[in-house]
C-alpha cells in the first residue's frame, strides 16, 4: 500500500513540477500597499539655463527679464532593469519630456507665452540651452539623456538615461495586468506640482514627498485612433503626475500615468476619467528597443533547481523515474502543428517602426524561415480558390474565404471579418485587409495604417495603405509574429 502511493505521489509530484516549470509560481499580492515601491520612482525636470523672458518684433529680439537657471517643467518616471543591478534607466511619458525633445536635446530653447507685450510684441521665454534633471531630493540629481522615445500623439512612452549607474533608487518589477483584475486596488504614484505648498515642510523631490493615490481599476481600453492599450481607474493623476508608475498592492507597476479626461456637464460639477497607459504597451516599447527589464511573478532558475531537488529528496528518487516516463510517453505523441499561443509579456511584438537617432532595432524575423515559428505553409496549386488560414489559437485554425472583395481584419467587430479579441498583441481595430483574384491566382494584403504594422516572413514590414500582391503558400504576421495568417489555395 505504502509503495502504491508513493509511486502516486512521485507522479503528482512530478507533474506539479512540469506545470511549474512551464508557467512559474504565481506572485501573492500583498494585504497592504508596499511602500518601498516609492524608492523607485524621481521627479523629472525640464531645466533651463541662462534663461530670460524676451519680447520680439519679428525682427530684433530684446531681453526684459533675466530668469537665470530655472525649472521649467516636470513630471514623473521610475526605474527599471536587470535584477540586482544598479539601474540606469527611467521611464516617462513622452510628453513629459516634449520640450526638450523640441530644443534638439539640450540645444537653444525658444517659447512663445502667447500673451503680448503693449498689445504688440509677443513675449518668449529663451534659454541658449537646457537639459532633463531626475531629482532624488532637493538638492541631489542626476543629469538624464533620452535613450528612445515615441510619439505623444500615438505611443506616449520615453527611456531615459544615466550617464552611471545609480544606488539611490532600485528598478521596479513591470506586470501585465489582465481583465480579471478589474475592480482590483491601484495606486499612482509621482509628485504632482501642487503638492509642494505652503501646508508641507517637503524637500520636494524625496522618496517620502512623492503623491500616493488610492483607487481601483475601472476596466481596460483601447483608443481605436491611435491603437494604445489603456486602463481606466479611479485614482486621481495630477498635473506632474504624468509618466509615474500605476501599482498594484505588491508594488507591481501595471501602468504609466499618462492622462485625464475631464468636463463639466452641470453647473459646478467636474467630472474625470483617468487613464494609464497599460504596461503591456511598454514591454512591447522596451522590447523593440532592446531594454532590459524585470517581470514579476516569473520563476528563475535556481528556484526551479531547488524545487526539483526538494522534490527528489522528499520522494527518493520516484518522481524523477515518474517525469522521465511521463516525458517519454509524450514524445510518442502526435506533434501540434499549429502555432503556441502569444507569450503574456509581449516579448514576440513589434513597436511602430525603428526610430533612425536611435539607431533602430534589430530585425526578429533575420534569418528565419516561417517553420521557425510554427506557420504551414500551403502547397501551391495550379487553380483554386481563395481561403485564409488563421493559425492564432483564439481562431482554433479556422479557415475563411476569400474573393475579390477586401476582407478586413482586426479587432472591430463590426466592421472585420477576421476579428481578433480585445487586447490582443499588436492587432489594431482595422489593421489590414484581404482579397483573391481567382484568375491570376494572387492574393493582395493592404496595411490600413496599423500601429504595430502587418509583416511577410522575411521581416518586410507592409508600407502602409500600399497593396501588397503575394502568391499562394505565403504567410502574413499581423502586428505580432503570434498572430499569422497563410494565403491559401482549396479546390
Amino acid at each position: 500500500m505504502k509503495s502504491k502511493f508513493k509511486r502516486v505521489l512521485a507522479a503528482a509530484l512530478a507533474v506539479m513540477m512540469i506545470t511549474v516549470c512551464a508557467v512559474g509560481i504565481p506572485t501573492l499580492s500583498a494585504q497592504a500597499f508596499d511602500n518601498s515601491v516609492k524608492s523607485g520612482v524621481v521627479a523629472i525636470v525640464f531645466y533651463l539655463k541662462n534663461a530670460g523672458i524676451y519680447i520680439t518684433d519679428g525682427e530684433q529680439v530684446e531681453e526684459v527679464k533675466h530668469l537665470g537657471d530655472i525649472e521649467f517643467s516636470g513630471g514623473s518616471g521610475f526605474f527599471i532593469g536587470e535584477k540586482k543591478e544598479a539601474p540606469t534607466r527611467i521611464v516617462t511619458n513622452c510628453h513629459v519630456i516634449e520640450s526638450y525633445l523640441k530644443a534638439n536635446e539640450g540645444e537653444t530653447f525658444v517659447y512663445n507665452t502667447g500673451q503680448m507685450y503693449q498689445n504688440t510684441y509677443p513675449i518668449i521665454v529663451g534659454a541658449p540651452s537646457c537639459e532633463l534633471r531626475v531629482y532624488y531630493s532637493k538638492d541631489d540629481y542626476d543629469i538624464a539623456y533620452v535613450d528612445c522615445n515615441g510619439d505623444v500623439n500615438k505611443v506616449d512612452l520615453a527611456v531615459l538615461k544615466l550617464k552611471n549607474p545609480t544606488t539611490k533608487r532600485h528598478a521596479l518589477k513591470l506586470r501585465t495586468p489582465d481583465p480579471s483584475m478589474v475592480g482590483e486596488t491601484v495606486y499612482t504614484i509621482g509628485f504632482p506640482g501642487n503638492a509642494d505648498n505652503n501646508f508641507t515642510s517637503a524637500s520636494k523631490y524625496g522618496v517620502e514627498d512623492a503623491t500616493v493615490h488610492k483607487g481601483v481599476i475601472n476596466k481596460f481600453v483601447t483608443n481605436e485612433g491611435k491603437g494604445v492599450d489603456r486602463i481606466a481607474i479611479d485614482a486621481t493623476i495630477q498635473h506632474g503626475n504624468s509618466g509615474g508608475p500605476l501599482v498594484n498592492e505588491a508594488g507591481d507597476v501595471l501602468g504609466i500615468n499618462t492622462n485625464v479626461e475631464s468636463n463639466s456637464p452641470y453647473e459646478g460639477q467636474v467630472e474625470a476619467d483617468y487613464y494609464a497607459i497599460n504596461t503591456s504597451e511598454l514591454i512591447t516599447f522596451l522590447d523593440k528597443n532592446n531594454i532590459g527589464y524585470m517581470e514579476a511573478g516569473k520563476m528563475n532558475v535556481l528556484m526551479i533547481v531547488l524545487i526539483i531537488v526538494g522534490i527528489v529528496l522528499v520522494v527518493g528518487g520516484g518522481c524523477v523515474v515518474a517525469l522521465i516516463l511521463i516525458l517519454k510517453n509524450a514524445k510518442k505523441k502526435k506533434a501540434n502543428a499549429a502555432l503556441p499561443p502569444a507569450s503574456s509579456d509581449g516579448a514576440n511584438m513589434f513597436g511602430e517602426g525603428a526610430y533612425p537617432e536611435n539607431g533602430g532595432f534589430a530585425d526578429p524575423y533575420a534569418g528565419s524561415t516561417i517553420g521557425d515559428y510554427g506557420a504551414t505553409a500551403a502547397p501551391s496549386a495550379s487553380a483554386g480558390n481563395g481561403v485564409i488560414y488563421s493559425q492564432s489559437p483564439q481562431h482554433s485554425g479556422r479557415k475563411f474565404p476569400v474573393g475579390l472583395a477586401p476582407v478586413m481584419v482586426g479587432r472591430n467587430a463590426a466592421e472585420c471579418v477576421i476579428v481578433y479579441q480585445p487586447g490582443t498583441p499588436g492587432v489594431s481595430g482595422k489593421h489590414c485587409t484581404v482579397s483573391f483574384d481567382s484568375q491570376s491566382q494572387e492574393f493582395t494584403v493592404t496595411d490600413l495604417g496599423s500601429t504595430f504594422g502587418t509583416f511577410l516572413s522575411d521581416g518586410r514590414k507592409l508600407t502602409p495603405q500600399v497593396p501588397e500582391v503575394l502568391r499562394p503558400g505565403d504567410v502574413v504576421y499581423i502586428g505580432d509574429k503570434s498572430n499569422p495568417l497563410s494565403l491559401e489555395l482549396e479546390s
